[in-house]
């Protein structure tokens, strides 16, 4: 059977389980049953090199091999055939099998007492993460404990000394492999993809300790998790620009090329130049999130002006309770640290409102050891949070999470510091293209203000003020809601005299004089606005100083 050829379940194949003598059923499931999994697993291999490409090349499939059941002087037929995905230094894997006498075929994450342990340490940093996969489990075997029925069963599983060997996932009676093959087959490969990111989680962790003979040499770990899961840049700049944001190419070819060379990214430039926006929209790319839709793996922070320390971003040790309070970034990065596989997003928005060396420094710290280690001011070594998870201090940086900090360069916010720019590339966004954003803008735009716009651009960046695509944008929604209100020209003079003239400010300059001078001759049409132009000029003349107040 080709792999381009439908895989269909038949009854004959099935019941290759059913025949009787030792020999005689092997033989028969080996040439009935076997190619349907072995067709099946290429299947599931050109999913997941899509889906997970740094991660799947690790894997590989096996068959059973065991041709009888051995009761001692008795040697049975085989009840059930499988298929397993597994990978070093195993211990854990991905089940696909058929069983005979329970006639249903089973897909799930089997393991055994061996890797117990990575599997605790995988549910203990990541809780928040795995849950929603492990409660939608419906058939699962183990050992169960005295309280299995008061609490979820993988906490069960895990505080029962006797429960050893583990298997969790899907089963489904033969019927319904018969009654539609392509649809289910589909439901099989979902159902194992959704179990890999699991599997991987728990094999990192015990790639940790794992012991290679003196014959074999282990790659060295990269500092940062470059090549991460990812689209081309190709793909990345056009679901941007279908998305009608318009970013240069080259600050896109850069800030992808930064991503994945340190994961600290601060990009700084004016007002409502979609600073923050690029950072939503890229995540949004990479994991092919569609519009206005939650993104999992990105997370938007607004800095505040009081944040002093890494209490404000992390959260803190409450002693009294005895438990710990999380922030959304931390929870952020416990779900990156149990999802390796996976590139995590978190935007810092205004990250100069306080000072980032204060309350960013144990990540600074982390970002430049070989350990990436975080203290998070933790007494003991683990601590439960309010919502009843697990955090370890000190919490080691997941590889896998970018940081990315916008910046606004006026008199509310502090200077970057070396220790800060030391650490980062720093991309500016100062290039405000209104012909290419006119051309995405899908919403009527009056010519007579567009025009405008276009002579006032250039005269108001010469005077240091220039205005983004955020205004630009607001103006043209107040126009069209103006409409039947007002006179246009009437609405144009108060968006300009409410919107761009507020930030001029200067002292008595030629460039500055110059500025004023052009614009109230510009402004010919609007009263309102040259009366505030003349009236800067005027102040100008006695003061030596001008602003719109």
């Amino acid at each position: 059977m080709s792999q381009s050829e439908p895989i269909q379940w038949n009854a004959v194949a099935l019941q290759a389980l059913q025949v009787e003598g030792v020999n005689e059923r092997w033989n028969a499931v080996q040439e009935q049953l076997h190619p349907i999994l072995v067709a099946l697993s290429e299947q599931l291999d050109s999913a997941a090199a899509r889906q997970f490409p740094n991660t799947w090349g690790l894997y590989e499939v096996s068959a059973k091999t065991v041709r009888a059941v051995n009761r001692g002087r008795q040697r049975d037929p085989i009840d059930d055939y499988h298929v397993v995905i597994d990978r070093p230094p195993r211990g854990c894997h991905i089940y696909l099998g058929v069983s005979g006498s329970e006639e249903r075929i089973l897909v799930g994450i089997q393991l055994w007492n061996k890797r117990k342990r990575e599997l605790a340490a995988v549910w203990d940093r990541g809780r928040v993460l795995w849950e929603p996969l492990i409660r939608s489990l419906p058939d699962v075997r183990y050992t169960r404990g005295e309280h299995a029925e008061q609490q979820l069963w993988l906490d069960d599983y895990l505080a029962n000394r006797s429960s050893n060997y583990l298997w969790a996932g899907w089963s489904y009676p033969w019927q319904q492999a018969l009654d539609d093959s392509q649809q289910f087959n589909l439901q099989l490969i979902n159902h194992m993809l959704a179990l890999l990111p699991l599997n991987e989680a728990i094999m990192e962790i015990a790639e940790e300790e794992w012991e290679l003979p003196p014959s074999h040499l282990r790659e060295a770990r990269q500092s940062y998790a470059t090549g991460f899961n990812s689209p081309s840049i190709e793909e990345i700049s056009a679901s941007i620009r279908q998305r009608g944001f318009i970013y240069p190419d080259a600050v896109l070819r850069s800030y992808h090329i930064a991503l994945q060379t340190k994961p600290l990214v601060i990009l700084p430039g004016i007002s409502g130049t979609g600073k923050t926006r690029l950072t939503r929209v890229y995540a949004d790319a990479v994991h092919q999130i569609a519009p206005h839709s939650d993104n999992p793996y990105y997370l938007a922070v607004a800095v505040q002006p009081d944040w002093h320390n890494a209490r404000d971003l992390l959260g803190y040790f409450n002693a009294l309770t005895q438990t710990f309070q999380p922030t959304p970034t931390l929870r952020l990065l416990l779900r990156a640290s149990a999802d390796p596989a996976n590139p995590y997003f978190l935007c810092l928005d205004e990250l100069n409102l306080a000072r980032p060396e204060y309350y960013l420094a144990p990540i600074l710290s982390a970002l430049e050891t070989a350990e990436h280690l975080i203290d998070l001011g933790i007494p003991q070594e683990v601590a439960q949070t309010v919502d009843g998870e697990s955090v370890r201090n000190p919490l080691r940086l997941p590889l896998n999470v970018h940081i990315i900090g916008t910046v606004n360069v006026d008199e509310s916010t502090f200077t970057l510091s070396d220790k800060l720019l030391d650490r980062a590339n720093v991309i500016e966004l100062t290039e405000v293209d209104l012909a290419a954003w006119r051309a995405s803008y899908r919403r009527p735009f009056n010519l007579t203000a567009w025009q405008l716009l276009l002579e006032l651009q250039p005269i108001l960046a010469s005077l240091g003020h220039p205005f983004g695509y955020r205004t630009v944008e607001e103006i043209g929604r107040y126009l069209e809601g103006a409409e039947g209100i007002m006179p246009l020209n009437t609405a144009l003079d108060l968006q300009i005299k409410q919107k761009l003239l507020p930030k001029l400010r200067g002292d008595d300059s030629p460039r500055f004089r110059n500025g004023l001078r052009s614009l109230a001759q510009l402004f010919a049409a609007y009263p309102q606005s040259q009366t505030k132009i003349q009236a800067m000029l005027e102040r100008l003349d006695r003061e030596g100083f001008a602003d719109f107040y």
